[in-house]
């Protein structure tokens, strides 16, 4: 398993039995034309017919499209300056420095390709126009949970909605063959928690952001804001 694939996640939420946006998995892109689009070359075939799946399958007003491996610039810039009251249209675009990161991440764990991949849009619950999320931090000893955006403290009252968010997480541990990772949750606006998707385990450093903690996630913490967190048991 690969845990910056969300094609990896999904199966593993289906034998844990937690909700998610579901995802339709288009064509394989080989990572090395990635990297010859950028450099001027020519002879992307595998680029070249992802691309056009995209023309025939994408609808902006409807769904996003995304890497397997991570969203695109775009979509993560518009949803943190505040929730958007129409859907970006998300270009097909690939020097975007923190895709390039993941791509050579994955490189690292012997992936020679990616795939793009279709979701529906699902509306979230808002608070101060920001839609509520939260990423969860598994680690052997225990699970922390944050809300995802730092600039936009959560009331009190979400404390027991991370508390579910670290049930969710606990669940799909119990299925997931490594130890430690990281999950992210959005609360749609009918009051389902909704599995985004997965990643890496926290390291200092490294790709994945601590959100509202201060500097790394505790076992057992839950933090609503960047300005304080507290254990809860």
């Amino acid at each position: 398993m690969n845990p910056i694939l969300l094609s990896h996640w999904l199966p593993i939420c289906d034998r844990a039995q937690l909700a998610y946006i579901p995802a339709t998995i288009g064509p394989k892109v080989k990572i090395d034309e990635i990297y010859r689009f950028l450099e001027g070359l020519g002879d992307t075939p595998t680029l070249d017919r992802a691309y056009l799946w995209l023309r025939q399958h994408y609808q902006p007003r409807h769904t996003i499209w995304r890497w397997d491996c991570c969203s695109t610039e775009t979509l993560k810039s518009t949803m943190a300056q505040s929730y958007p009251r129409t859907l970006p249209t998300l270009e097909f675009e690939f020097d975007e420095p923190r895709f390039i990161a993941v791509l050579e991440q994955l490189e690292r764990s012997q992936e020679t390709s990616v795939c793009v991949l279709l979701r529906p849009w699902v509306k979230a619950k808002l608070e101060a126009n920001y839609p509520v999320e939260f990423r969860a931090f598994a680690f052997g000893e225990g699970i922390a949970v944050s809300s995802y955006y730092a600039r936009r403290p959560l009331p009190a009252a979400y404390r027991e909605t991370a508390l579910q968010v670290r049930r969710l997480t606990e669940q799909l541990a119990a299925h997931t063959p490594i130890p430690s990772f990281s999950a992210d949750f959005l609360l749609a606006e009918d009051g389902n928690l909704l599995f985004l998707e997965g990643g890496l385990g926290f390291t200092r450093g490294g790709l994945v952001n601590p959100c509202c903690f201060h500097g790394e996630p505790k076992p057992g913490a839950i933090a609503l804001s960047f300005e304080s967190y507290g254990l809860q048991s």
